[in-house]
């Protein structure tokens, strides 16, 4: 009877021991699992700070990329103007084919009308699409007259005058000398962005262009001559 007592006590005691393991383990397993879910939620909110700090920083690389374009769009139209302009096919034959030339002017500068004047504003040759030449005649002559009392008492000589009006329409005066003859480059931007020295880059096939003129001229004339 005592042994059977011993065994049924052992066998509670043993049972006992493993309830009480397994209630341990168990709070045990539901403390680790509450720390893992803690920690995983401390993750994902991490993760969450560490996007939103991306997405700042991508939308401040953004914005400063376009206020960088937006300073550098001029520089770099104005550097496309003067590569085109420098790059001119010089028309061949005499100064009839001047027009051509203008119509590359204005066609590369985006200009709306490109005229070449004499020192009293009278066009010599104008753009195919320009229009009120009489006005912008005018300009240009005014634009000359103002270039030659600003040279006064030994002052430096303007080279180039811009006047703008309250339609941003913009129009440029190129002065310069060809074969010993004041003449003037006028150009009018609607909307553009012009320098003083827009139009620099395309005086050397220009004077090209006229010094070939003049020297056709002459050529006939002495043709003409002779057969006289």
């Amino acid at each position: 009877m005592s042994t059977f007592l011993a065994v049924v006590i052992g066998l509670g005691a043993a049972l006992l021991l493993l309830t009480a393991g397994y209630l341990f383990g168990a709070a045990k397993g539901s403390e680790a699992r509450k720390q893992l879910r803690e920690r995983a939620d401390a993750a994902d909110e991490e993760l969450t700070r560490l996007r939103e700090r991306l997405t700042k920083h991508a939308r401040k690389e953004d914005s400063l990329r376009g206020a960088i374009e937006k300073v550098l769009s001029p520089l770099v139209q104005r550097e496309h103007v003067a590569l085109g302009l420098a790059s001119l096919e010089t028309p061949s034959g005499a100064q009839r084919n001047l027009r051509a030339l203008l119509d590359q002017i204005a066609e590369k500068g985006n200009l709306s009308a490109v005229l070449l004047g004499d020192e009293q504003g009278l066009p010599l040759a104008a753009s195919s699409g320009a229009r009120d030449l009489e006005r912008l005649g005018a300009t240009a002559a005014l634009m000359r007259l103002l270039a030659d009392r600003m040279r006064r008492d030994d002052a430096p000589e303007p080279r180039a005058l811009m006047v703008q009006d309250a339609d941003n329409t913009i129009t440029l005066s190129r002065l310069f000398t060809a074969n010993r003859q004041r003449l003037s480059l006028t150009a009018v931007s609607v909307g553009g962005m012009l320098t003083p020295a827009a139009l620099d880059p395309a005086l050397v096939k220009l004077n090209a262009a006229l010094l070939s003129g003049d020297r056709s001229a002459e050529a006939s004339v002495n043709r003409a001559g002779g057969l006289g």
